[in-house]
């Protein structure tokens, strides 16, 4: 059985958040998500990569591990596919995680399917 999580944000939030609060943004993100959303469309790349995040936290919530938002490690493969780099302190093979991100002007959303053994 798989386990599944998702979830949407406005871009808008990440766009007020990069005015507001550019310290805070830097310190929820790494440095490889902070340069790859830097590249082009900030706060919508931030946008779907926080999805992406939190979208990976619900699909592992019926493990009852405590994972944080910040210990999750989104990456992106040559072709642009997103991937779960890594989850500190947790040992789950992130490659068991299945990862899709979308955005638009508005919104961001992103689903992870945790491929569990039977």
């Amino acid at each position: 059985m798989n386990e599944v999580g998702i979830d949407i944000e406005e871009v808008n939030r990440f766009k007020r958040l990069l005015i507001i609060k550019p310290e805070l943004v830097k310190k929820i993100f790494t440095q490889y998500e902070w340069e790859y959303a830097s590249q082009k469309n900030t706060a919508q790349s931030l946008a779907g990569i926080w999805c992406a995040k939190e979208a990976v936290v619900k699909a592992l919530s019926a493990l009852n591990l405590d994972i944080a938002i910040t210990d999750v490690f989104i990456g992106h493969q040559k072709n642009g596919v997103p991937i779960v780099l890594k989850i500190n302190n947790v040992n789950i093979d992130s490659q068991k995680i299945i990862l899709s991100i979308s955005h638009t002007k508005v919104n961001a959303i992103a689903i992870a399917i945790f491929e569990k053994d039977i």
